[in-house]
């Protein structure tokens, strides 16, 4: 059977004060995520931090702890991830509602 990709925004939104979800991927999907990108809105520096958790396991940094985001600044974290379904990709600010994020990649079905 042939297989479908899709070239996508994968989610997008605002970081949360304590880790949260920023996308999981669907059952019976396989997903790549090409790029991440974080930009801070806010007039101060703000911390962020990145995981993967795999389904059924633990998360797992993908960037340093608390990594510094200085005002008005953009991280991009564009290592390639390879998602199952089930993964999750999780992150979290020093602040609720300053740090924007977005995440682009491919899914196959």
């Amino acid at each position: 059977m042939a297989k479908t990709f899709t070239i996508k925004s994968l989610a997008d939104g605002q970081l949360p004060a304590a880790k949260g979800t920023l996308y999981t991927c669907p059952g019976s999907i396989e997903a790549i995520i090409k790029t991440i990108t974080f930009v801070n809105t806010d007039a101060s520096a703000r911390n962020v931090n990145l995981y993967l958790k795999p389904s059924g396991s633990v998360s797992r940094r993908i960037i340093p702890k608390d990594m510094e985001l200085g005002a008005a600044y953009s991280l991009i974290f564009d290592d390639e991830l390879t998602l199952e379904a089930g993964d999750l990709i999780e992150g979290d600010a020093s602040l609720v509602n300053v740090v924007d994020y977005t995440i682009s990649g491919v899914e196959e079905s």
